[in-house]
């Protein structure tokens, strides 16, 4: 009797612990969420409650209003206020001037306008994208997501890096929707020109170009002559962002111990192509240099095309800004 009984335990027991494995097995394999979106989804359980779920692209939406004005299109461009965090609240983004200063992360060559963001064309993160197809103007909304739905394919705009290894909270508020950026920009343009050169036409379609003064008796340049450029690059509003001028520099308090503040060395060529595909500067500086003859002083500026495009450049320059150079040619000695 001893012996069955004994039979009948283990029997039970392996029994006991077949069944633990198996349903330990089950939930194994159906629990396909990463570390991240379990890390999160705890996160957000014990800051917001249990009633908060991610929704159909597996974001969590902390808070939202949709906003009253103009709709959001598949195709607009969206212009936005942003803050992009980390879980514990710290800014590891953003484009709000007074943040910005608080934080002590406020340059004088920086822009602090808004971001500039095309729908519809993998650039946005996927997690923000999908909510902001719901939004219209004066809408805001915060939203925690995993790194797979924070991240773009492409290199596109400052607030969304290509690659996040971790997870992410974005807040946004939505300034403006447009439906043609190049149209805004071109009225603009114009009315740069009217209110500061009488109404000036273009030299070519979005490119604007006057000749300040010239040196009396200076020659053309030859191809592929070396010049010595000096420069100040200003957005539409008047602020500097960039000069290779150290006076200037300072005066505008973009100055930099570690800048560079002598003469570029630009080389020329004859032929406006070449300049262009040769030139390591945008399309409008190296385009109204052409125009140019030793001593010369000139003033361009130009939409986005000719200068850093769709995604401006870091956070000096916004997405899709028209530009204005002060340019000089020193004289050839």
């Amino acid at each position: 009797m001893m012996r069955k009984d004994m039979k009948r335990v283990v029997i039970a027991a392996v029994a006991i612990v077949l069944t633990v494995l198996a349903v330990s097995c089950a939930r194994i394999t159906t629990d396909t969420s990463s570390p991240y979106e379990r890390m999160l989804a705890s996160w957000v359980k014990v800051n917001y409650g249990a009633d908060i779920a991610p929704n159909d692209s597996g974001v969590y939406i902390l808070d939202y209003y949709k906003g009253d004005g103009k709709a959001i299109g598949d195709s607009s461009y969206v212009c936005a206020h942003y803050i992009r965090k980390d879980l514990e609240g710290n800014v590891l983004s953003t484009n709000y001037i007074d943040l910005s200063k608080q934080l002590g992360t406020f340059s004088e060559a920086d822009y602090y306008g808004s971001d500039i963001w095309r729908m519809g064309c993998n650039s946005i993160v996927p997690g923000l994208e999908h909510v902001l197809k719901t939004m219209k103007v004066g809408g805001r909304v915060t939203v925690a997501m995993p790194p797979a739905k924070a991240t773009v394919a492409s290199a596109g705009y400052n607030a969304f890096p290509t690659v996040a290894n971790d997870n992410v909270i974005y807040e946004v508020e939505i300034d403006d929707v447009i439906d043609d950026i190049y149209a805004v920009q071109e009225e603009q343009l114009k009315e740069f020109s009217r209110k500061y050169y009488g109404g000036m036409d273009t030299i070519a379609e979005g490119f604007y170009y006057k000749l300040v003064s010239e040196t009396a008796g200076c020659d053309s340049i030859a191809d592929e002559a070396s010049i010595n450029v000096w420069y100040i690059g200003r957005r539409l509003d008047g602020s500097v962002f960039d000069t290779n001028i150290e006076d200037t520099a300072k005066k505008y308090r973009i100055y930099s111990p570690s800048g560079s503040y002598d003469a570029m060395s630009v080389t020329f060529y004859a032929d406006l192509a070449s300049f262009i595909t040769n030139s390591s500067n945008i399309q409008g500086f190296t385009r109204a240099l052409s125009m140019m003859k030793y001593g010369d002083r000139a003033e361009t500026f130009f939409n986005s095309n000719y200068g850093y495009g769709d995604g401006g450049n870091k956070a000096a320059i916004g997405e899709y800004a028209p530009l204005f150079f002060s340019l000089y040619i020193e004289p050839r000695e």
